[in-house]
């Protein structure tokens, strides 16, 4: 039970220290005036990832409708 209680009472001291620590890193982030997330996303170009999104998106309907054509072959053929 001792050890526990050392434990319990050696990591509080720890949490609250690496808390400090990671508080003090943030506000000197905050200080320098950058916007880490702004930065993230102006550095990717949304031209290419649109085109990139189009064509993923032209070749899934290419796909379903290379399965789903002999479906429909075979009911305007039952049709006639």
């Amino acid at each position: 039970m001792k050890l526990y209680t050392q434990a319990r009472k050696y990591g509080a001291k720890i949490t609250v220290a690496a808390t400090t620590l990671a508080l003090s890193g943030m506000a000197m982030a905050q200080s320098t005036g950058s916007d880490p997330i702004g930065e993230m996303l102006d550095a990717v170009g949304l031209s290419s990832v649109t085109a990139k999104v189009v064509a993923a998106c032209l070749v899934v309907v290419g796909i379903a409708l290379a399965f789903k054509g002999p479906d429909v072959a075979k009911r305007v053929i039952r049709k006639v």
